[in-house]
């Protein structure tokens, strides 16, 4: 962690922008694939003890369902299979609507350039983002910041996960420099803290 704060107060030295970089274990709990998922199975292992079973009476199907039901939640929600299990777009989406709610709430939206920056990291959903307020958004696009995203998923995967935040921070500093440079002393209106949510 410090040596990303580290890397967050040398880009912060060398332009007027603010960044900030946070960390999200996960991004959602997905409590609905788990129910979901189990209510269906529930009601198939009742449709099956009916159909299976000839002896099988109306007591008999509902035991069958009480009991698929709970044993599913919880393999579902207690496990990494629940969230296996859950459609990649609403996991993105549960992210991107993080990463949206987390700039909003450190008063990224709010600088007097209007030039911060969030790089936004969620790691259960395998989600990373770079969020840049519109004056700076104009000048650098979409596609800088796409690459800074990719090289730091290049990094991650090859095990590099410190690394390629402060390697992704440094980069986005130069674009930070580039477009927004230090012109003598500046007020630090954002910690350089590196955020980690609960």
């Amino acid at each position: 962690m410090s040596r990303i704060e580290t890397a967050i107060g040398a880009v912060e030295a060398r332009s007027r922008a603010e960044l900030v970089a946070v960390l999200a274990p996960r991004a959602s709990e997905y409590r609905g694939t788990g129910l979901a998922l189990s209510a269906l199975l529930a009601l198939l292992a009742g449709i099956l003890a009916w159909y299976l079973l000839p002896w099988a009476d109306g007591g008999d199907v509902l035991l069958a369902e009480l009991v698929v039901f709970p044993l599913t939640l919880a393999l579902l929600e207690l496990t990494p299979l629940g969230d296996r299990l859950t459609l990649r777009p609403l996991k993105a989406e549960a992210a991107a609507r993080l990463a949206r709610a987390s700039f909003l709430d450190l008063g990224l939206a709010g600088t007097p350039e209007r030039n911060a920056v969030l790089f936004f990291v969620s790691l259960a959903e395998h989600h990373v983002e770079i969020i840049a307020d519109v004056a700076i958004h104009s000048r650098v696009g979409t596609a800088a910041w796409q690459r800074i995203v990719d090289a730091f998923a290049a990094d991650v995967r090859s095990g590099r996960l410190e690394e390629g935040f402060a390697v992704a921070i440094a980069a986005i500093g130069d674009r930070l420099a580039e477009q927004f440079p230090a012109d003598g002393e500046r007020r630090n209106e954002i910690s350089n803290r590196f955020i980690v949510l609960a």
